[in-house]
């Protein structure tokens, strides 16, 4: 029979532990954008800052790191 041994590893957070000289990796969240923030350039910014509102191509923007300038100010509607 083989001997098992056992670690509690709750005080790690169930992560265990890593070895010091083990490469980093860095984690990207989020696409990686085309295109500035639509924000940036819109004439409403400011009223759906106060409303707490987004277009269409804002909620493409932060899923797909782009959107189409023909959704710009189109399908407002409360942020989720």
């Amino acid at each position: 029979m083989d001997t098992v041994i056992w670690a509690d590893m709750e005080a790690y957070n169930g992560r265990g532990y890593r070895d010091p000289d083990a490469p980093v990796e860095l984690k990207v969240e989020g696409p990686e954008n085309k295109r500035e923030c639509p924000c940036d350039t819109c004439p409403m910014m400011e009223q759906c800052l106060a409303n707490a509102t987004e277009c269409s191509a804002m909620r493409n923007w932060c899923s797909k790191g782009d959107f189409a300038d023909k959704d710009l100010m189109r399908l407002v509607r409360k942020c989720a």
